[in-house]
């Protein structure tokens, strides 16, 4: 954000080396950069437009969760001598590597989100300096809300993926990244971003996404809404969501409980878990699985109706059996971040000889969202695939898992699941298990075990927790939250298939700041 406002001003000052005095002699008075009511719905687009990057591998929705699952237990590398694919950064982060630079982020987050947080806060900062209301002709107070609601639920997400992929875990009060909550004015204020802690970012992003609760609506409704709004744009719902994250990060678990309610018991029947869970992730177009909150829809163009240029995130393949081009996961993995034996073992899906157990073929979600691959010619004859035949690439004798729950809609267009409910529901489950409400706890992990195919959990009080720990596991696996989570709940980060022991929830699970932002921004001096 602060290098692009700083190329505009050299972009400034080398056009006025031609003209000097004559450039800044206005011709005409200055405009507003939105002169109506409908031209201010460019705002909120443009703001999520810039979350998803520059070009497709540098989008925040991709990009973000692979850190929540390279530090964690869940995954494992795939070898390059068989054969598979791999990248420097996410080798780095395996090895929980400290005090380097992640490069790949430094694109699709760091850049993608002040992309995103600099196209809001203009917009947030021209509604403030018009008392709140830019369009009073126009007598619709409830837009104008509803626009700036979605622009503080946009700002809050940026920052959400900028305090997990550029932070140390919540608390810590060590200033690091630029904190921007308005545009900046000139040159000398670009270049002067204070610099805000982990619990600066988290105190700012409750306190955006309260107000977006308060001002968003429930859903769509066409008789008051441009239909632009229609899909893959923030509600209220969405809000209270993300909210429920933030809150449960900073270890606010009591607080945590009244947004879930909201998304749980109050959502007036538009999201539920009646749908298998492969629903969630097989849509393109306008349709939406029952239980999803929000997603980047790949259909709505600029959100103004044209349907082809909206980018496409890359980067989901590096943890999903692809089905991004034709020809499905086995014609297309050469991936590297596969399901690790100790996920599979740990929740009951790989047994010591390492074939499948009959809860893994009973789980829908493992038979609809995961994919077994059998190397050809081995003798194994476990699994439902098998790595395509002539293919010299695959050169592995051991069958590996691997996630299947991207592009499942047939192509790279299928739309990215954000916000679900199953999370919502292993979140409250959770925080009730801890407060000692059993009965509630239980019967929310039951909706999710139940949608999987599983029965209601039978165990007590006392293994209610680490059940709800596995629950998580197996719903959330390769969605990039395993680490947030342990770090939510200030647990150790287990070792998985690495040697070694677990490692504290507040080890060096993030990037250094890009070189380039400490070589201009004087707030590093």
């Amino acid at each position: 954000m602060k290098n692009n406002i700083i190329y505009l001003f050299i972009s400034l000052l080398i056009l006025t080396g031609c003209n000097e005095e004559e450039f800044f002699e206005l011709q005409r008075p200055v405009q507003p950069p939105w002169l109506t009511l409908e031209d201010f719905e460019k705002a909120p687009i443009g703001a999520y437009y810039g979350l998803s990057g520059n070009g497709g591998f540098r989008s925040i929705f991709a990009a973000g969760p692979v850190a929540g699952e390279a530090y964690a237990d869940g995954i494992n590398l795939a070898p390059i001598t068989d054969g598979f694919n791999t990248n420097g950064d996410v080798e780095d982060m395996y090895a929980r590597r400290s005090e380097f630079q992640i490069t790949l982020f430094d694109n699709s987050i760091f850049n993608s989100g002040y992309f995103a947080i600099g196209a809001a806060n203009g917009a947030l900062d021209f509604i403030n300096e018009n008392d709140g209301n830019p369009y009073p002709l126009a007598n619709r107070q409830d837009e104008v809300d509803r626009i700036k609601g979605e622009l503080l639920f946009i700002r809050a997400y940026a920052y959400f993926w900028l305090a997990r992929a550029y932070m140390p875990a919540y608390p810590n009060d060590a200033p690091r990244i630029p904190l921007r909550i308005s545009q900046a004015k000139n040159l000398e204020e670009a270049m002067s971003s204070p610099l805000a802690s982990t619990n600066d970012l988290y105190a700012l992003m409750e306190s955006d996404l309260r107000e977006a609760v308060s001002l968003l609506p429930e859903a769509y409704d066409p008789s008051l809404h441009p239909v632009s709004y229609a899909d893959g744009r923030a509600t209220k719902f969405s809000a209270a969501a993300l909210l429920a994250k933030v809150l449960f990060q900073k270890g606010a678990f009591q607080e945590a409980l009244e947004p879930l309610n909201l998304v749980l018991d109050q959502n007036n029947g538009l999201f539920d878990l009646s749908e298998d869970p492969i629903e969630a992730f097989n849509k393109t177009g306008v349709d939406r699985g029952s239980e999803v909150l929000w997603y980047y829809a790949l259909w709505a163009g600029d959100g103004l109706g044209g349907p082809s240029n909206w980018k496409h995130p890359g980067r989901f393949e590096w943890y999903s059996a692809s089905n991004r081009f034709a020809g499905g996961p086995a014609n297309n993995q050469g991936r590297f971040m596969r399901a690790s034996d100790s996920f599979l073992t740990e929740v009951g899906w790989m047994d010591e000889n390492g074939n499948l157990t009959d809860e893994a073929k009973g789980d829908k979600r493992f038979n609809q969202l995961f994919v077994w691959l059998t190397p050809a010619g081995s003798g194994i004859t476990e699994g439902e695939n098998i790595y395509p035949e002539p293919n010299n690439n695959f050169r592995t004798t051991r069958s590996f898992v691997w996630g299947d729950k991207y592009y499942r809609g047939g192509d790279r267009r299928t739309n990215a699941v954000i916000l679900r409910l199953a999370d919502m529901y292993l979140l409250r489950a959770i925080i009730r298990a801890q407060s000692g409400d059993t009965n509630g706890a239980t019967a929310d992990l039951n909706v999710v075990r139940n949608r999987a195919g599983l029965d209601d959990y039978a165990g007590g009080a006392a293994g209610l927790e680490e059940a709800i720990h596995l629950e998580r596991f197996k719903e959330m696996a390769f969605e990039g939250d395993r680490l947030y989570y342990l770090q939510g709940l200030r647990m150790d980060i287990p070792a998985g298939d690495r040697q070694g022991a677990s490692v504290p929830y507040n080890s060096d699970f993030y990037s250094e700041i890009p070189d380039y932002e400490k070589n201009i921004n004087l707030g590093y001096d």
